[in-house]
């Protein structure tokens, strides 16, 4: 099987413990659904600023709120609404636009970006969890503490669109924050699965595992793969992040 993500063990020690079983006890509530929220005039364009080096945070310029370097979750976005609640790190800021080039890791990609599409990326506090597990499904939650507490949250596991739904709302209140590695991986995993030819790969993915004959299972998905622009974008940044296919 293709694990995409591999959260770490403190995670899912932190999702494990008292905190989460306390959220768990209340009572079932509807699955969330995704972010709603529409604001209009988002410029999304990708400049060449390049990435800031290791050590401090720089301090802001005159008229700035967030530092370069500084990481940040995105919301609110009308024009890629894909990378709502997605992390990502200020690059630079853009005096003449008043924007901030941001660069996801998600994609790899920056775009610029109006200060409030942004906030500062921290841990969250215990209500905000509280809250965001209390209006989710139990069994939703209950699933994503087994999947990270067998370090097997991945790619494939975002076909089910309550478990993307939460792990949004987690990834905006910066429940991994502290571990910016594992946040990335999943932002990419839930971005992923949300683009045209997310569905498809998934069910794809599915497929090679449950074939009997991995290599005629290969050979077809292959050619699907290379007959479907969608499904080589999911493919190939799959591949770019590390994971080998062999077609």
């Amino acid at each position: 099987r293709q694990h995409i993500a591999n959260p770490t063990g403190e995670i899912s020690a932190w999702l494990g413990g008292t905190r989460f079983h306390a959220a768990a006890a209340c009572a079932m509530a509807p699955a969330i659904g995704a972010n709603g929220d529409d604001a209009a005039g988002n410029a999304c364009v990708e400049p060449t600023a390049a990435e800031p080096t290791g050590g401090a945070a720089s301090a802001p310029a005159s008229g700035q709120r967030f530092p370069v370097g500084q990481r940040v979750v995105v919301g609110g976005l009308s024009g890629a609404r894909h990378l709502n609640d997605m992390p990502g790190r200020v690059m630079s800021y853009d005096e003449s636009k008043d924007r901030y080039a941001v660069l996801f890791s998600c994609d790899g990609k920056q775009r610029l970006l109006k200060v409030e599409n942004l906030a500062t990326l921290e841990p969250a506090g215990e209500a905000v969890l509280r809250e965001i597990f209390a209006a989710s499904n139990v069994g939703t939650v209950s699933r994503l503490q087994t999947l990270l507490a067998q370090g097997e949250l991945g790619f494939a596991d975002f076909e089910d669109d309550s478990l993307r739904s939460l792990v949004r709302r987690l990834l905006r209140a910066g429940y991994w924050a502290e571990s910016p590695a594992a946040m990335d991986d999943i932002a990419a995993d839930v971005n992923l699965a949300e683009l045209p030819g997310g569905a498809r790969a998934i069910a794809l993915i599915r497929e090679l595992e449950a074939a009997e004959d991995q290599s005629a299972a290969l050979v077809k998905v292959g050619q699907e793969v290379h007959a479907d622009a969608t499904l080589r974008e999911v493919f190939d940044q799959l591949k770019a992040r590390g994971h080998e296919f062999d077609f």
